[in-house]
């Protein structure tokens, strides 16, 4: 027979919605992320010390978005990096001799969204520090 019976298969039941064992999933993964690395708790220290800069400048809704945007996809690339550096620790004995491209492809993708997020803060509250003084 080609399906396995119905005795076979035991699929486990969860006791939260999807919704919320998604959420669950999220708060592990991230609680993960900062036990793993600590770059990804300086950014999150970093982050904290902006939005504080922000509330005190002053900055517009508009500036806010560009702002959250920002540091979300800041953290988003530190968090797809250590999923590719785990990934690679893990199957390192069935990848090719390339793994070192890879992780400087990771690499250079970190640096990349880290330089656009500081020039991105710098035009934004740079902006305000200018109109404060002037």
């Amino acid at each position: 027979m080609l399906t396995p019976s119905s005795h076979e298969i035991q699929v486990p039941k969860s006791s939260r919605a999807p919704w919320r064992q998604r959420l669950v999933d999220a708060e592990t993964g991230f609680r993960l992320g900062l036990r793993t690395d600590s770059i990804l708790f300086v950014y999150v220290l970093v982050s904290s010390m902006v939005v504080a800069t922000g509330l005190v400048l002053g900055i517009e809704k508009i500036e806010w978005a560009i702002l959250v945007l920002t540091l979300g996809l800041t953290l988003s690339v530190e968090l797809f990096h250590q999923l590719l550096k785990f990934i690679v620790n893990e199957f390192r004995h069935r990848l090719r001799k390339n793994i070192s491209l890879m992780m400087r492809l990771g690499t250079a993708a970190v640096v990349t969204t880290n330089v656009t997020s500081v020039i991105i803060i710098a035009i934004l509250l740079g902006s305000r520090f200018i109109e404060l003084f002037n």
